[in-house]
């Protein structure tokens, strides 16, 4: 296999060839849902949206890719996802993606509680938002608090 391939459009520029997005390489790219279509590619949209929160556009792409794979969790996962970075923001968005996709969010039960949270926005420290799949959520509120010896108790 050639280390470089040539442009159509211009034959005389050569460039890398990118590995496909199974191997977690080309995740950057706009189109990668429509080139490597499989459950890997949305695990590595995830760890793009962890890395990269304010992304939408990585949002959007790992939503359609469990569309078109017909994966409801993970569908209700990216989209929770997506609400819990928007927070109060981003209305018209949320609501078409409640709107879009409210069949499949209902079947993992998560259409009544995106639905009562669309004004406020989604909290991420609920925890019905914990869930397998959803990156941004964190179920835990509050400060650790570490015990320490007292001084009125002496042995």
């Amino acid at each position: 296999m050639s280390q470089f391939i040539t442009d159509k459009a211009d034959p005389g520029r050569i460039r890398p060839s990118s590995p496909p997005a199974v191997f977690g390489l080309p995740v950057r790219t706009l189109n990668i849902v429509s080139h490597w279509h499989s459950p890997a590619t949305g695990a590595l949209l995830a760890a793009e949206i962890g890395r990269d929160p304010a992304n939408l556009h990585l949002h959007v792409q790992r939503i359609s890719l469990w569309k078109s794979l017909g994966d409801d969790q993970e569908l209700g996962s990216a989209v929770v996802d997506l609400c819990l970075v928007l927070g109060a923001c981003g209305l018209d968005l949320r609501r078409r993606m409640l709107r879009n996709y409210r069949q499949a969010l209902r079947r993992v039960g998560l259409a009544d509680y995106i639905e009562k949270s669309l004004d406020q926005g989604a909290d991420l420290h609920d925890p019905r938002v914990a869930r397998p799949g959803v990156v941004m959520a964190r179920p835990v509120l509050g400060r650790r608090q570490f015990l320490r010896p007292s001084d009125s108790y002496k042995s």
